[in-house]
């Protein structure tokens, strides 16, 4: 398992919430490799961040805990490219 991926499940598990990463792919968005984390929840994604590649997508993630995992979701982004 990728280290990435474990840091997903982690966050998944602490917010109980499902995240994943996406890669643009025109104007379209689309699943990158395996990094999902968590249970479905059939709620709307909301993208918590991006750069101009990939993008991290969560489902019932905490608007007022976002901050506490912004800088290291925008770490992992930047160590895909």
């Amino acid at each position: 398992m990728s280290d990435f991926k474990r840091i997903l499940e982690e966050i998944a598990e602490k917010y109980d919430c499902k995240i994943w990463i996406s890669e643009k792919i025109g104007k379209r968005w689309s699943f990158y490799r395996d990094l999902k984390a968590g249970r479905e929840k059939f709620l709307p994604a909301e993208l918590i961040v991006e750069n101009e590649r990939f993008g991290v997508f969560a489902e019932d993630f905490p608007k007022d805990k976002r901050d506490e995992v912004i800088p290291l979701l925008k770490k992992i982004l930047d160590e895909l490219e």
